[in-house]
């Protein structure tokens, strides 16, 4: 019964922030598609509680949780720049992940696909694997962008709960 009070909630705060909070993260990223993401990414937070949104400051909690989450997407390509750029000078490195990183891997692969809803498990793999973004995804399923977060945000938690 919580988690659907929080879905409510969340839905609400996205009906009422999502389009404002786009822009800024567009003007922070330069991409559309990136800054469609950040904002889903927020929002799939605050529905799986990784974000508290109660009490009278919610807009700016979750712009403030945005301008992180877009700060770190740049420090991030920043970095896999430089290492790709390193890769290119030295083709010989080994990045194969270790064995146990491996089975761990699949361990949580096989969770998606057997104990996530269809749809969820679909969703996931769509998103992480495929890096599809949350619109190409709804596009490509008929559903709308809010039900793409809600799924996400419902597989990232059983993960959680799983695997944390």
């Amino acid at each position: 019964m919580i988690m659907n009070v929080r879905q409510e909630d969340t839905a609400s705060l996205y009906k009422k922030h999502a389009s404002k909070m786009k822009v800024v993260a567009q003007l922070i990223l330069g991409d559309s598609d990136e800054a469609d993401d950040a904002v889903g990414d927020v929002f799939a937070d605050v529905a799986t509680g990784k974000i508290s949104t109660e009490g009278e400051k919610n807009e700016s909690m979750l712009f403030i949780c945005l301008r992180n989450r877009c700060l770190n997407l740049l420090k991030r390509k920043t970095l896999l720049e430089r290492i790709r750029g390193k890769m290119q000078l030295d083709n010989r490195v080994d990045i194969s992940p270790p064995e146990r990183q491996v089975d761990r891997l699949e361990e949580i692969l096989d969770f998606i696909d057997t104990k996530l809803t269809p749809q969820t498990a679909r969703i996931v793999r769509m998103h992480y694997q495929q890096k599809m973004k949350y619109r190409e995804i709804a596009a490509e399923l008929g559903i709308s962008e809010t039900a793409v977060y809600k799924h996400l945000a419902q597989g990232i938690s059983k993960l959680r709960e799983k695997f944390n």
